[in-house]
């Protein structure tokens, strides 16, 4: 089991390394599906799942987001998120933080953008009782896979906007 100071502790300014590592999804990995929650402009709550949020460093996370989509929206006018992470057998985390646009169109497709979320604060949201099992884990069809690895692969560039 680990010790529980640090399995059960409450914030943290960056990612730990176990939600870093979660997050780090090199060659274009697309699971574990996050939730990436925004601020509609009536300020109401908007949630959406994205399978392209990674951790470039524990302070730092990039994604990208159609250009038409509410939460790229939301980002732009906004900036603040919340991305919740879910992973076997015990990350639940919400991270908070600031979003910026760092390429507002993709080489690999015109209609969308990568945006970057600098972490200003992780909560632990794992309970004590219990483990997780799985994770929300997402496919592409055969038919977009190519769209997906050359916008992942752009993603994962390095500081290069």
């Amino acid at each position: 089991m680990g010790d529980e100071k640090t399995k059960h502790w409450r914030t943290a300014a960056e990612l730990p390394p176990a939600v870093f590592e979660v997050l780090r999804k090199p060659n274009r990995g697309i699971n574990p599906v996050t939730i990436v929650a925004t601020v509609d402009p009536d300020g109401s709550p908007h949630t959406a799942p994205f399978g392209s949020v990674r951790a470039v460093t524990p302070q730092l996370l990039r994604m990208i987001s159609l250009r038409f989509h509410d939460t790229y929206a939301n980002l732009q006018r906004d900036g603040r998120a919340v991305v919740a992470v879910v992973a076997p057998p015990d990350i639940a985390v919400s991270i908070r933080g600031r979003a910026r646009v760092l390429r507002e169109q993709m080489r690999a497709d015109p209609n969308s953008a990568i945006l970057e979320i600098a972490v200003e604060e992780v909560k632990n949201d794992m309970v004590r009782s219990g483990a997780i099992e799985g994770a929300i884990a997402f496919a592409p069809w055969d038919e977009v896979r190519h769209w997906f690895e050359e916008a992942l692969a752009e993603l994962e560039e390095e500081g290069r906007p």
